[in-house]
């Protein structure tokens, strides 16, 4: 899960630098930190680890953050990250976790 905790470094070190009004900026570092602290719990099955939360997931939410960070300002683009973390953190914390 290293690298995965790497890419959401990287994530919020995108989202710091961007345009994006700040109360948006606050509510997607609020998920991708939720995100960070779920990553550190080890009782994450494997099976979600390769798969539904897998680095290439991961590196993909990276090139969506690029894309709403550098871009063209867009309420669609922000809802559609949005939606993609919400996914995310259900896959790392819903049902599999106790915390």
């Amino acid at each position: 899960m290293d690298q995965q905790y790497n890419i959401i470094n990287q994530c919020l070190h995108l989202l710091k630098h961007s345009d994006m009004p700040t109360i948006k900026k606050l509510r997607v570092e609020i998920q991708l930190i939720q995100m960070k602290r779920l990553l550190l719990n080890e009782s994450i099955p494997m099976d979600v680890r390769r798969g539904s939360c897998s680095t290439e997931v991961f590196e993909g939410l990276l090139t969506q953050m690029r894309g709403v960070c550098h871009g063209p300002s867009s309420n669609e683009g922000l809802a559609e990250l949005m939606n993609r973390i919400g996914g995310m953190l259900s896959m790392l914390g819903g049902r599999h976790l106790s915390s």
